[in-house]
């Protein structure tokens, strides 16, 4: 069994770190216009070098997102931008065109190119015609079946096949969707959407303007196209069997703590399928840290079920368990550096997160500030020392969490 691997996102420079650290064998990303998240902090021309460097010394892997649908006037900036991902030798592009794949193949040669999610290949057929047009890779879509997509995979021997696993989905096939064009005047195809699928939707009667008619579950108000968000951990020793190649992780928009986590369990998870793919089974404790991320009501999705359950009515928040309060930036001895993401205090009580998925609680025993002067809170957005006592050692990188 070969292992698949762990894809995770980097919408900045901050959680390509976090990425590395916490085992990702790949990260993908972008630097501006072109890729489907316009919203994601994205890397500046300099940091998308200096990433794609320490990911190769790494034996690690960055791909870069450029999968919007372009339009005529698109092109030459593409064109350019491909020119410089050529230069710095990413390890793939991601595109969802074929003009952005002809393009790519000759402004890029020698760099791979992925077909985007964005496409929705469903079908093996098609997987074998972009792999003639020179692709290396597919993204299926997140509206096939597992047997579906085990199906496709073994018609298509030899040829690269990637899945998403987790993160958030859309109301429409994989992201093509007008509502916020319609609703905001801002393009979903073109990473500008605007989520109208969480909005709270009421009705208005043609000639009855203004009496609006709520559709609802309960009081509040029914979120009629809001869908769960997709968790496949305790199945990725099926997607392993089967010979997936790539399990992608959704979220270019999120920060550390979701990329920690994610990162470093579905790592785990192919880790221990590997290790005894015979009594391999999932591991409670995995999808126990998933719940404490920022996350809505999880599904298995098409993959594992019908469309049936898999939207959630009653609201559009996230959930989660624990909360960020920073990424360990130094450590010596009983102490550590962090700037702090949530105000917290003298004497609370943080939880660890390391890479081995062993989060452990330490005590703050004192916090000193940038002026070497104790204080009793540490203040959101300032970097501080901290004096720990602790069952653990805290290294850099960890996730202290709240």
């Amino acid at each position: 069994m070969k292992a698949p691997e762990i894809l995770a996102p980097a919408g900045r420079l901050e959680t390509f770190k976090t990425a590395m650290d916490f085992g990702a064998d790949a990260v993908y990303g972008a630097c501006g216009e072109y890729g489907m998240r316009s919203g994601a902090g994205n890397f500046t021309k300099e940091e998308m070098a200096s990433a794609v460097k320490s990911a190769a010394a790494l034996n690690r892997r960055f791909y870069v997102t450029a999968n919007i649908f372009p339009r005529d006037s698109d092109f030459t900036g593409l064109k350019e931008y491909f020119g410089f991902l050529k230069d710095i030798n990413v390890s793939a592009i991601i595109i969802s065109d074929l003009g952005a794949l002809s393009l790519a193949l000759k402004e890029a040669p020698g760099i791979p190119v992925h077909i985007s999610v964005q496409v929705n290949t469903m079908n093996c057929l098609s997987v074998l015609e972009w792999k003639k047009l020179g692709a290396s890779r597919v993204i299926l879509s997140r509206e096939l079946s597992f047997e579906e997509i085990r199906e496709i995979r073994e018609k298509t021997k030899g040829f690269e096949l990637e899945v998403f696993v987790h993160g958030a989905m859309c109301v429409s096939y994989s992201g093509r969707c007008l509502l916020s064009n319609y609703l905001a005047s801002r393009d979903a195809n073109r990473g500008d959407c605007a989520q109208s699928c969480r909005w709270k939707y009421a009705l208005v009667e043609e000639k009855r303007p203004g009496e609006y008619l709520p559709v609802f579950e309960d009081e509040r108000g029914a979120y009629i196209m809001n869908s769960k968000d997709l968790c496949t951990i305790n199945r990725v020793h099926e997607f392993a069997e089967i010979g997936i190649d790539s399990l992608k992780i959704e979220g270019r928009m999120k920060g550390p703590h979701y990329v920690a986590v994610t990162t470093a369990v579905y790592k785990k998870a192919v880790e221990s399928c590997l290790k005894d793919p015979e009594s391999y089974s999932p591991r409670p404790e995995l999808y126990g840290e998933l719940q404490k991320i920022s996350h809505r009501p999880y599904t298995e999705g098409f993959y594992f079920a019908s469309s049936v359950g898999m939207n959630h009515y009653p609201d559009s928040e996230y959930t989660a368990g624990k909360e960020y309060g920073g990424t360990v930036t130094f450590t010596e001895k009983a102490m550590f550096k962090a700037v702090v993401a949530r105000t917290f205090k003298k004497g609370q009580v943080v939880e660890i997160f390391n890479r081995e998925i062993k989060p452990f609680e330490a005590v703050i025993k004192k916090i000193v500030n940038g002026d070497s002067l104790e204080e009793e809170y540490a203040k959101q957005g300032r970097e501080y020392l901290f004096h720990y006592e602790a069952f653990g050692k805290i290294r850099e990188g960890d996730i202290v969490r709240l």
